[in-house]
């Protein structure tokens, strides 16, 4: 029996990202621009140009930063692509981080991508989660390991989450067991 990958749109993480933090990962990715490879740069100035309108700017991207980051948090709900390129560009910041949650969820059994993978081609983001493995549980077993790592609950879940491509959409008991006996 094929089984075919369920997704949902990028923009779907919305529903699990408090005002706050989108805010914060919006300008941490906006005020860490120049970090960003240069592609990523160009997607996300050409998002920002198209879709972001900003009071008083017919180019968005020229904006002041707070402006630009209020702007872009409208298209964040509702673009799919938007999100994509944004949490790429957030991940590319975050490069020892994303290095060492991915290495904890190998060591975890999640079946992943290649470190190196641009999810932000993908079309989405998978809807199964395995139950054994609940945000809460992730966290207090990651700080368990890493009891010193500096990474706010947030910043691990959302790591996890863009990593694995995954959403807590559906629970399903030895998700990643099952894969492996077949």
């Amino acid at each position: 029996m094929e089984k075919k990958a369920r997704f949902l749109p990028f923009h779907a993480i919305n529903e699990y990202m408090l005002d706050d933090y989108r805010q914060l990962v919006i300008q941490s990715v906006l005020g860490n621009f120049n970090k960003l490879s240069e592609e990523r740069q160009r997607k996300i100035n050409s998002l920002i140009k198209n879709h972001v309108r900003v009071q008083g700017f017919r180019n968005s991207t020229v904006a002041p930063l707070p402006l630009k980051i209020n702007g872009c948090i409208d298209t964040y709900k509702k673009s799919p692509e938007f999100v994509a390129q944004i949490l790429g560009a957030w991940s590319e910041i975050n490069s020892e981080t994303k290095k060492t949650i991915f290495g904890y969820l190998e060591e975890r059994s999640w079946k992943l991508l290649p470190i190196e993978a641009d999810r932000s081609l993908l079309p989405g983001f998978m809807l199964e989660w395995p139950k054994e493995d609940s945000f809460e549980i992730l966290i207090d077993s990651f700080r368990e390991k890493y009891p010193d790592y500096p990474l706010s609950d947030d910043d691990l879940s959302l790591m996890v989450v863009w990593l694995s491509n995954r959403l807590p959409y559906e629970m399903i008991e030895g998700l990643f067991q099952q894969e492996t006996e077949n």
